[in-house]
């Protein structure tokens, strides 16, 4: 049978009521996605008062029921990584266990990272998560409208409703930092989600060039599941004037400045986050994706120029 029917008959063997009520259930607008009463965008915040570097992390950390093994184990030895790093800003992906994350979050206590936001949307939440050594001011979500397709249950994406999170963060010189999160549609090793993808770009984008304070800086990382040779990385980095922040090679998972008029971004160095540890008799990597962290450093192109 084509694997199409396959997931056609699970779904369409639950009772009418369940199914659609899942459905309706999953097509909910997301908390944090009222765009408008967003208050940076009534009083936009000050320019930064001086240059700053800061230590920024995407790590998309594969946290989910029946794909992943030793979870709870791989989240505490990613998060005495990540006491170890020191950063100042983390934007998981696939983080989508509420448990797991309270263990990570419990693993981190010792860590400057005290403040943190998870991004619901569908049924089984964006998997975005953002921790943060810095206060967490506001939080905006925008869901994607291109999310794959609902039949396809062991992909998952439409039932996850991705999409694109910002977390406001108050920097240390009182200035505020736009961070936004993403984790684009996954290619599943075909094609097929091409159009989704790059539809997913542009949409991101947007949000970025609408929300974004333009009087502070901005970062936008995340897995967005595509190398800087396809059409849709082409389509965010074109459509939101970004400036990748990173020294190494990182295949689909990107750290960028958002290119304004006000700030010059530059990338002192990079690295990645991998390892194995130990866990149930076995050895197991920290995720099946590497995690990467790029020191930034973001100036006034004001004082640049005096």
């Amino acid at each position: 049978m084509h694997r199409r029917w396959k997931y056609l008959v699970v779904l369409l063997g639950l009772p009418p009521l369940i199914l659609g009520g899942l459905l309706l259930n999953n097509m909910k607008a997301a908390p944090d996605s009222d765009h408008s009463k967003s208050k940076f965008l009534e009083t936009s915040p000050r320019p930064l008062a001086q240059p700053v570097n800061l230590r920024i992390v995407t790590f998309n950390v594969h946290d989910l029921y029946w794909e992943s093994e030793d979870r709870p184990e791989r989240m505490r030895a990613i998060a005495d990584r990540l006491t170890e790093l020191d950063p100042d800003l983390v934007g998981f992906q696939e983080a989508f266990i509420a448990a797991d994350r309270k263990v990570l979050l419990a693993a981190l206590a010792d860590s400057r990272l005290k403040h943190h936001h998870y991004f619901r949307s569908g049924t089984v939440g964006s998997g975005l998560f953002v921790v943060s050594a810095f206060p967490i001011e506001e939080v905006l979500f925008h869901r994607y409208t291109r999310n794959g397709k609902w039949y396809k249950i062991r992909h998952g994406d439409w039932w996850a409703g991705k999409g694109v999170a910002l977390a406001r963060v108050r920097l240390p010189d009182g200035g505020v930092l736009d961070f936004f999160n993403t984790h684009a549609h996954a290619r599943y090793g075909s094609t097929e989600y091409d159009v989704d993808r790059f539809a997913q770009m542009r949409e991101m984008a947007d949000f970025i060039n609408r929300v974004a304070t333009g009087n502070g800086p901005a970062i936008a990382l995340g897995d967005f599941n595509c190398r800087p040779d396809s059409e849709a990385y082409q389509a965010i980095v074109e459509g939101a004037i970004l400036q990748r922040m990173m020294t190494v090679d990182s295949r689909i998972d990107h750290i960028f400045g958002v290119g304004n008029d006000r700030y010059h971004f530059e990338a002192l160095n990079s690295e990645s986050i991998d390892g194995e540890i130990e866990a149930n008799g076995h050895r197991t990597e920290l995720s099946d994706h590497s995690g990467y962290l790029s020191t930034v450093r973001i100036s006034s192109k004001e004082s640049n120029e005096q």
